[in-house]
């Protein structure tokens, strides 16, 4: 009688490896496609490049789990599972970001707040007040018409620009900014990838804000500072910005829109 050959646990190892690497190769794949009809097992194989057979033991196992869900007849599509995880693991989005605005507010010495759209109004949920003689202190809550401010300008250029029009009629203010300015506007935003503006909402104080997408929604992280600080250190604020925009974006599981 021979003995079988003991399996050797670095291959094990290896071996759950490369099935977490296929699952989550599947995983995002079924997320970017996002129909409700699904995917088939053929269509997901060759997004994947993986064998059918390897594919249908991986979504087997994973609609046992409910992280994938049976759509239409032969389809598949992201199950109930995840999005409760994802719900439980950050009941909100405002104290994963907090840390980074903290940050990045004592780097630059500047006041950095957290905006965002409810329904058609602007609110700042958070604020960082920076440590200067002279310095800007936003007050939480609502804040101006959208149009009118750098983190509303670059959560509405989010939208394309029918979503906008349609925004703006509902809005109940349309005349805060003129159409057509406030579309050559987006436009510009989605190219440069943030919003700047001098003396707007207040004189003597100016707003460089991105927009930052999350699997909760996009909102807005603005550097607020005296116009005449804002306009030496605009390139420094700007790289800032930047950087912690596809940080967060990397860590909250949303790719970039703009630049």
């Amino acid at each position: 009688m021979t003995e079988s050959p003991a399996i050797d646990p670095d291959d094990r190892q290896q071996c759950g490896i490369q099935v977490i690497a296929r699952m989550s190769r599947i995983m995002r794949v079924l997320s970017a496609h996002g129909q409700p009809c699904g995917m088939s097992l053929a269509a997901i194989a060759a997004e994947v490049e993986l064998p059918r057979s390897t594919v249908q033991r991986i979504i087997n196992a994973l609609v046992v789990e409910n992280i994938v869900e049976p759509a239409g007849s032969t389809g598949f599509r992201i199950g109930p599972a995840l999005g409760q995880m994802l719900y439980q693991s950050h009941s909100d989005i405002v104290p994963v970001l907090k840390p980074y605005a903290e940050q990045l507010s004592l780097k630059l010495q500047e006041t950095v707040c957290l905006v965002r759209l409810q329904q058609h109004q602007l609110h700042v949920v958070d604020a960082i007040v920076g440590e200067q003689v002279l310095r800007v202190v936003p007050q939480l809550g609502m804040a101006p018409p959208p149009q009118t401010t750098a983190p509303g300008k670059t959560l509405l250029a989010r939208m394309d620009d029918a979503s906008v029009q349609e925004w703006v009629r509902q809005s109940g203010a349309p005349n805060a900014v003129p159409l057509k300015q406030l579309l050559r506007e987006m436009a510009q935003i989605r190219s440069q990838g943030f919003a700047l503006d001098y003396d707007q909402v207040l004189p003597g104080v100016a707003g460089l804000a991105v927009s930052i997408g999350t699997y909760r929604g996009a909102y807005s992280m603005a550097v607020l500072a005296p116009t005449v600080r804002m306009r030496e250190k605009l390139d420094s604020f700007q790289r800032e910005l930047f950087t912690l925009r596809d940080a967060m974006e990397k860590l909250l599981g949303k790719p970039s829109l703009l630049a």
